[in-house]
Protein backbone atom coordinates (compact mmCIF):
# COMPACT_ATOMS: atom_id res chain seq x y z
CA UNK A 1 0.00 0.00 0.00
CA UNK A 2 1.34 3.67 -1.12
CA UNK A 3 0.67 6.76 1.19
CA UNK A 4 -0.56 8.81 -0.90
CA UNK A 5 -0.89 12.51 0.64
CA UNK A 6 1.73 12.83 -1.98
CA UNK A 7 -1.19 11.31 -4.32
CA UNK A 8 0.77 12.99 -7.38
CA UNK A 9 3.91 10.55 -6.41
CA UNK A 10 1.72 7.70 -5.92
CA UNK A 11 0.22 8.09 -9.34
CA UNK A 12 3.61 8.56 -11.40
CA UNK A 13 4.71 4.69 -9.91
CA UNK A 14 1.62 3.08 -10.57
CA UNK A 15 1.04 4.06 -14.43
CA UNK A 16 4.90 4.13 -14.60
CA UNK A 17 6.59 1.49 -17.87
CA UNK A 18 9.74 2.08 -16.14
CA UNK A 19 11.20 1.33 -12.49
CA UNK A 20 8.82 2.68 -9.85
CA UNK A 21 12.51 4.33 -8.42
CA UNK A 22 12.86 6.38 -11.72
CA UNK A 23 10.68 9.06 -13.38
CA UNK A 24 10.62 11.96 -10.23
CA UNK A 25 13.23 13.50 -8.20
CA UNK A 26 14.59 11.43 -6.10
CA UNK A 27 14.92 13.88 -3.03
CA UNK A 28 10.71 14.05 -2.95
CA UNK A 29 10.78 10.28 -3.23
CA UNK A 30 13.55 9.91 -0.11
CA UNK A 31 12.04 8.40 2.54
CA UNK A 32 8.41 8.65 1.47
CA UNK A 33 7.91 5.34 0.08
CA UNK A 34 9.53 2.32 -0.71
CA UNK A 35 11.86 1.66 -4.30
CA UNK A 36 10.08 -1.56 -5.75
CA UNK A 37 10.71 -3.00 -8.84
CA UNK A 38 7.02 -3.89 -9.49
CA UNK A 39 4.04 -2.18 -7.56
CA UNK A 40 1.45 -4.82 -8.33
CA UNK A 41 -0.22 -7.34 -6.12
CA UNK A 42 -2.63 -9.92 -6.71
CA UNK A 43 -5.90 -9.65 -6.01
CA UNK A 44 -6.83 -10.45 -2.33
CA UNK A 45 -8.42 -13.53 -1.16
CA UNK A 46 -12.17 -12.37 0.18
CA UNK A 47 -11.00 -12.09 3.91
CA UNK A 48 -7.99 -10.63 3.40
CA UNK A 49 -9.60 -7.83 1.53
CA UNK A 50 -8.83 -4.28 2.84
CA UNK A 51 -9.94 -0.90 1.59
CA UNK A 52 -6.98 1.36 0.85
CA UNK A 53 -7.81 4.08 2.59
CA UNK A 54 -8.50 7.72 1.78
CA UNK A 55 -6.39 9.22 -0.60
CA UNK A 56 -4.00 5.63 -0.74
CA UNK A 57 -3.86 3.31 -3.61
CA UNK A 58 -2.54 0.14 -4.60
CA UNK A 59 -2.30 -1.23 -8.30
CA UNK A 60 -4.07 -4.87 -8.79
CA UNK A 61 -3.74 -5.34 -12.56
CA UNK A 62 -6.41 -6.97 -14.52
CA UNK A 63 -6.54 -9.19 -17.32
CA UNK A 64 -8.52 -7.12 -19.48
CA UNK A 65 -6.51 -4.84 -21.01
CA UNK A 66 -4.53 -4.49 -24.38
CA UNK A 67 -1.67 -1.80 -26.15
CA UNK A 68 -3.21 1.19 -27.06
CA UNK A 69 -3.33 1.68 -31.39
CA UNK A 70 -0.28 3.46 -32.53
CA UNK A 71 -0.42 6.70 -33.01
CA UNK A 72 -3.02 7.65 -29.90
CA UNK A 73 -2.78 10.39 -27.84
CA UNK A 74 -4.10 9.96 -24.54
CA UNK A 75 -6.58 13.53 -24.39
CA UNK A 76 -9.88 12.39 -22.37
CA UNK A 77 -10.58 11.41 -19.01
CA UNK A 78 -13.53 9.51 -19.22
CA UNK A 79 -16.01 9.44 -15.74
CA UNK A 80 -17.91 5.93 -14.81
CA UNK A 81 -19.73 4.77 -11.93
CA UNK A 82 -19.53 0.98 -11.08
CA UNK A 83 -23.23 0.10 -10.42
CA UNK A 84 -21.57 -2.08 -8.03
CA UNK A 85 -21.66 -1.19 -4.05
CA UNK A 86 -17.79 -1.62 -3.60
CA UNK A 87 -14.38 -1.48 -4.41
CA UNK A 88 -13.84 -4.97 -3.82
CA UNK A 89 -16.45 -5.89 -5.72
CA UNK A 90 -15.53 -3.66 -8.85
CA UNK A 91 -11.95 -5.51 -8.56
CA UNK A 92 -13.41 -8.48 -8.60
CA UNK A 93 -15.53 -8.05 -11.64
CA UNK A 94 -12.34 -6.56 -13.40
CA UNK A 95 -10.12 -9.57 -12.96
CA UNK A 96 -12.80 -11.66 -14.69
CA UNK A 97 -11.82 -13.31 -18.50
CA UNK A 98 -15.87 -13.75 -19.27
CA UNK A 99 -17.26 -13.02 -22.48
CA UNK A 100 -17.76 -9.21 -22.41
CA UNK A 101 -14.08 -8.37 -20.14
CA UNK A 102 -14.50 -5.15 -18.55
CA UNK A 103 -11.55 -2.92 -16.99
CA UNK A 104 -10.68 0.83 -16.26
CA UNK A 105 -7.31 2.41 -15.45
CA UNK A 106 -8.66 3.39 -11.94
CA UNK A 107 -11.73 2.73 -9.34
CA UNK A 108 -12.47 5.04 -6.66
CA UNK A 109 -14.26 3.93 -3.29
CA UNK A 110 -16.39 6.34 -1.41
CA UNK A 111 -13.46 6.70 1.34
CA UNK A 112 -11.30 8.14 -1.24
CA UNK A 113 -9.36 4.64 -1.86
CA UNK A 114 -8.04 4.24 -5.03
CA UNK A 115 -7.23 0.92 -6.79
CA UNK A 116 -5.30 0.91 -10.13
CA UNK A 117 -6.17 -1.66 -12.73
CA UNK A 118 -4.57 -1.25 -16.05
CA UNK A 119 -2.08 1.54 -16.65
CA UNK A 120 -2.51 4.45 -17.71
CA UNK A 121 -0.16 3.83 -20.85
CA UNK A 122 -2.32 0.81 -21.74
CA UNK A 123 -6.14 0.64 -23.44
CA UNK A 124 -8.61 -0.32 -20.53
CA UNK A 125 -11.80 -1.50 -21.50
CA UNK A 126 -14.17 0.82 -20.07
CA UNK A 127 -15.94 2.82 -22.89
CA UNK A 128 -16.80 -0.06 -25.47
CA UNK A 129 -18.60 0.71 -28.47
CA UNK A 130 -18.48 4.76 -28.48
CA UNK A 131 -18.09 8.52 -29.97
CA UNK A 132 -16.98 11.54 -28.36
CA UNK A 133 -17.86 15.32 -29.27
CA UNK A 134 -15.13 15.23 -32.23
CA UNK A 135 -16.64 12.10 -34.56
CA UNK A 136 -13.81 9.85 -33.01
CA UNK A 137 -14.91 6.52 -32.09
CA UNK A 138 -13.22 3.67 -29.93
CA UNK A 139 -12.83 6.16 -27.15
CA UNK A 140 -10.52 3.62 -25.17
CA UNK A 141 -7.82 4.06 -27.75
CA UNK A 142 -7.29 7.56 -26.60
CA UNK A 143 -8.77 7.86 -23.09
CA UNK A 144 -8.22 6.92 -19.46
CA UNK A 145 -10.95 5.20 -17.64
CA UNK A 146 -11.88 6.59 -13.85
CA UNK A 147 -14.86 4.12 -12.29
CA UNK A 148 -16.55 6.02 -8.70
CA UNK A 149 -18.18 2.78 -6.52
CA UNK A 150 -21.78 4.64 -6.81
CA UNK A 151 -24.73 1.82 -7.60
CA UNK A 152 -25.70 4.71 -10.77
CA UNK A 153 -29.51 4.76 -9.53
CA UNK A 154 -29.36 9.16 -9.92
CA UNK A 155 -29.55 8.89 -5.57
CA UNK A 156 -26.72 7.17 -4.36
CA UNK A 157 -24.26 10.36 -3.86
CA UNK A 158 -20.73 10.96 -4.57
CA UNK A 159 -18.82 11.80 -1.38
CA UNK A 160 -16.24 14.64 -0.85
CA UNK A 161 -13.63 12.09 -0.05
CA UNK A 162 -14.14 10.02 -3.21
CA UNK A 163 -14.92 13.73 -5.40
CA UNK A 164 -10.71 14.42 -3.92
CA UNK A 165 -9.45 11.37 -4.99
CA UNK A 166 -10.81 11.90 -8.51
CA UNK A 167 -9.55 14.95 -9.28
CA UNK A 168 -6.13 14.21 -8.12
CA UNK A 169 -6.12 11.70 -10.37
CA UNK A 170 -7.32 14.12 -13.09
CA UNK A 171 -5.15 16.49 -11.91
CA UNK A 172 -1.74 13.59 -12.51
CA UNK A 173 -3.08 12.70 -15.47
CA UNK A 174 -2.73 16.19 -16.61
CA UNK A 175 0.55 16.34 -16.05
CA UNK A 176 1.50 13.20 -17.54
CA UNK A 177 -0.83 13.62 -20.99
CA UNK A 178 -2.51 16.67 -22.81
CA UNK A 179 -6.03 16.19 -22.02
CA UNK A 180 -8.50 18.32 -23.43
CA UNK A 181 -12.01 16.73 -22.47
CA UNK A 182 -13.42 15.16 -19.30
CA UNK A 183 -16.80 13.39 -20.68
CA UNK A 184 -19.45 11.26 -18.99
CA UNK A 185 -19.64 7.33 -19.90
CA UNK A 186 -23.36 8.11 -20.80
CA UNK A 187 -22.03 10.79 -23.26
CA UNK A 188 -19.98 8.66 -25.18
CA UNK A 189 -21.93 5.55 -25.46
CA UNK A 190 -23.42 4.44 -28.90
CA UNK A 191 -26.37 4.43 -29.63
CA UNK A 192 -27.37 7.18 -27.41
CA UNK A 193 -29.35 6.15 -23.99
CA UNK A 194 -26.91 2.40 -23.89
CA UNK A 195 -25.73 4.14 -20.61
CA UNK A 196 -26.31 6.43 -18.26
CA UNK A 197 -23.40 6.30 -15.91
CA UNK A 198 -22.52 8.41 -13.75
CA UNK A 199 -25.83 9.22 -12.94
CA UNK A 200 -26.24 12.31 -10.55
CA UNK A 201 -22.64 13.29 -10.83
CA UNK A 202 -21.57 17.01 -9.42
CA UNK A 203 -20.00 18.07 -13.16
CA UNK A 204 -19.16 21.64 -11.56
CA UNK A 205 -17.46 20.10 -8.89
CA UNK A 206 -14.46 19.45 -11.94
CA UNK A 207 -15.22 22.53 -13.03
CA UNK A 208 -11.88 24.40 -11.86
CA UNK A 209 -9.66 22.59 -14.27
CA UNK A 210 -11.15 24.06 -16.78
CA UNK A 211 -11.55 21.91 -19.85
CA UNK A 212 -14.36 21.00 -21.73
CA UNK A 213 -16.81 18.62 -20.28
CA UNK A 214 -19.65 16.37 -22.05
CA UNK A 215 -22.09 14.61 -20.02
CA UNK A 216 -25.47 13.51 -20.23
CA UNK A 217 -27.20 11.83 -23.32
CA UNK A 218 -25.50 12.98 -26.78
CA UNK A 219 -28.34 13.20 -29.07
CA UNK A 220 -26.10 14.69 -32.19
Amino acid sequence: MVPVWLILAAVQVASSPVPANGGFNATVRQGIMPIVSDPKIPMPAEKDWKDPGYLKIVWIQSPNCDQRKPGSIVDTIVVHSTAIDSLEKTTEVFQRESSNPVSAHFTIGKDGSIVQNVSTFDRAWHAGVSKDAGGRTSVNHFSIGIELVNLDDGKDGYPEAQLQALCGIIAEMRRRFPIKQIVSHEFIAIPPGRKIDPAAFPWKRLAYFGLPMYYGQNKS
